[in-house]
C-alpha cells in the first residue's frame, strides 16, 4: 500500500538562542552556549538557558508570551480556512506552570492552556494535549503525523512549550539531577542536566502546496515504555531499543540508512548510559550522534520538537552539529558522539526523546534538499 507523503514545515522556534531555525544553526555553527546562570524563580542561582526578556511580547504570562511570539505571524501566514481538516498538537509537561506561584492552580490545567493556543491558532476543532515527560516533543510530531497518514485530519500545527519555574527547578535540583555548570552529554564528567526554556511550532501537511516553508519529510516514528522506574531509565536501554527499532522497522530502513543520531542527550549519569547502550544495541554505533542540551538548556516539553528541527535544519546544510559541552566521551555503549561539527552527505535523521517514567519515543525526517 502506498504510503502518504507528510510534509513538515514553516518553523518557527524562540530559545535561549534566540529566534528563528536558520539563526538557531548559524549561532551553534559559529557562537558559544546560551547557558548562563540565572536567578529567576529559583531560591538560589542557577545555570540555565532563559529567554532574554527583550524578545517576548509583552503579556502577564510567561508561557502565553513564549506561544505568541512563535504563533502571531505564522497563524496569519497560514490562516487555516473553514473548510480545511486542521488539527493543532500541544507538547508541553507543565504548562502554565506559574500559575501555582499566582495562587491559582486550577489556572495550570493543560487543556486550558490548549484552548488558549487552538482560539490564537484559528482552529476549530478540539485540541490535542500531549504531556508525556520529556518525549512530549517528539510523541506530538508522532501523533500529527500519523493523524495525517490515518486520514483523520488533513493539515496539523505541532507546538512544543515550557518555561523556566521554580517548581521544576526545585525538583530536579531535589533529584539531585541537575549540573554546577552547563550540561555535558555523554562526557566522562557529565553530572546532570541543564534546564532551559523554549517554544517551537512546525506544521504537517499532505498538501505540499500548502506549505509555506518545506524542511523535511516525516517518515516513520514509534513509542515504547520499559516500566523501569518513575524517574531512572532502564539500565539496559530496552525501552528505547524497541521505540527505535519500531521507527526503523515501519520506514523499512536498516540502521545503516541513518545519516544522522540526534539523541535525547541530558548530562545526567543514567540517561546518557541508557541511551548509550540502547544505540549501540540498535547497531548505530558509527552513525554521527549529538545532544543539544548544552547550547540552550532541557527544554522540556519543547525539547524533541526544537532539537528535531535544529538537527534537520543542519542535514539540509550537510551538517551534524557538535556535542557542546562534550570533552571525553564518557558512556558504556559504543556511540559516535561528536565533539566537532562534521559533513555529512546524507539526509535521513533519527530523533529521540526520553522521559520519567520510562517514556520512549523514536521518529525518522528526511531532510529536504
Amino acid at each position: 500500500m502506498k504510503r502518504t507523503s507528510i510534509w513538515i514545515g514553516a518553523p518557527r522556534c524562540v530559545s535561549a538562542l534566540g529566534e528563528g531555525l536558520p539563526q538557531h544553526v548559524q549561532r551553534m555553527k559559529e557562537g558559544g552556549t546560551a547557558l548562563s546562570s540565572w536567578k529567576g524563580a529559583a531560591s538560589k542561582p542557577l545555570i540555565a538557558g532563559a529567554i532574554p526578556e527583550g524578545l517576548l511580547p509583552f503579556g502577564p504570562q510567561r508561557i502565553q508570551r513564549l506561544l505568541d511570539r512563535c504563533l502571531m505571524d505564522l497563524v496569519e501566514l497560514l490562516k487555516p480556512r473553514p473548510a480545511e481538516r486542521w488539527l493543532l498538537v500541544l507538547a508541553s509537561t507543565k504548562g502554565d506552570i506559574d500559575a501555582l506561584e499566582r495562587g491559582n492552580a486550577e489556572a495550570s490545567a493543560l487543556p486550558l492552556l490548549g484552548e488558549y493556543v487552538r482560539r490564537c491558532a484559528g482552529i476549530s476543532a478540539p485540541p490535542m494535549v500531549v504531556s508525556l515527560a520529556c518525549a512530549s516533543g517528539t510523541a506530538a510530531l508522532m501523533a500529527a503525523c500519523s493523524a495525517i497518514e490515518q486520514d483523520r485530519c488533513d493539515h496539523a500545527l505541532v507546538i512544543g512549550a515550557d518555561v523556566l519555574s521554580r517548581f521544576v527547578l526545585e525538583g530536579f535540583a531535589s533529584l539531585y539531577a541537575l549540573d554546577a555548570g552547563p550540561c555535558r552529554p555523554f562526557d566522562a564528567g557529565r553530572a546532570g542536566t541543564t534546564l532551559g526554556e523554549a517554544c517551537a511550532v512546525v506544521m504537517a501537511t499532505r498538501d505540499r502546496d500548502r506549505m509555506p516553508q518545506v524542511i523535511g519529510r516525516w517518515v516513520a516514528g514509534a513509542i515504547a515504555h520499559d516500566a523501569n522506574h518513575i524517574s531512572g531509565p532502564s539500565r539496559t536501554g530496552e525501552g528505547l531499543l524497541r521505540a527505535v527499532n519500531g521507527a526503523l522497522r515501519l520506514a523499512a530502513l536498516d540502521p545503516g540508512a541513518i545519516t544522522a543520531v540526534n539523541a535525547h542527550g541530558t548530562g545526567t549519569p543514567y540517561n546518557d548510559a541508557m541511551e548509550s547502550i540502547a544505540f549501540e544495541r540498535c547497531g548505530l554505533s558509527v552513525v554521527p550522534l549529538s545532544g543539544y542540551k548544552g547550547w540552550f538548556g532541557h527544554t522540556l516539553g519543547a525539547a524533541g520538537l526544537l532539537e528535531a528541527m535544529i538537527a534537520v535544519q543542519a542535514l539540509r546544510e550537510g551538517t551534524v552539529l557538535r556535542t557542546m559541552g562534550l570533552q571525553e566521551q564518557g558512556v558504556p555503549g559504543k556511540v559516535n558522539a561528536v565533539q566537532e561539527d562534521c559533513t555529512v552527505t546524507g539526509r535521513t535523521l533519527l530523533k529521540t526523546s526520553s522521559g520519567f517514567g520510562g517514556c520512549n519515543a523514536a521518529v525518522i525526517i528526511e531532510a529536504e534538499a
